[in-house]
């Protein structure tokens, strides 16, 4: 398998769009660039940024998670390491997942404000709501 985080991600993509068809979500892919000096100069130029998730997910209720998609045993990039320690800053959720029963799990704790407490889906009480 050449590029097997092309793999993952049209995986994950497919179960988004049954989600998104479904009402529950929103995302898109965040292009990342590719094409050469030239045209990573100008996405640079327009704000693009290095190491942001691949995946942006929207949910009711205001809720915005990124989703960074790896190959199995994948590292993370200085860059993406920087862009989590962001989203955590600011409240956002940032996960990392090497497959697609990994992905799914995510997704559906986020869409039911749960967490992942030692391996198990707990229900999370948010302030405010």
């Amino acid at each position: 398998m050449r590029r097997p985080e092309q793999v993952i991600q049209r995986q994950v993509v497919a179960y988004l769009t049954i989600l998104e068809r479904q009402g529950k979500l929103w995302f898109t892919h965040i292009g990342h660039g590719g094409g050469g000096r030239v045209r990573g100069a100008i996405l640079r130029g327009l704000g693009l940024k290095a190491g942001v998730a691949d995946l942006m997910i929207l949910l009711p209720g205001g809720r915005a998670h990124f989703l960074e998609l790896k190959a199995p045993g994948g590292k993370m990039s200085p860059k993406q390491i920087d862009f989590c320690d962001s989203c955590n800053r600011l409240g956002f959720s940032y996960y990392v997942a090497d497959s697609l029963d990994v992905a799914k799990t995510m997704v559906d704790v986020w869409l039911n404000d749960a967490a992942l407490v030692d391996g198990r889906v707990e229900r999370v009480i948010y302030h405010g709501r």
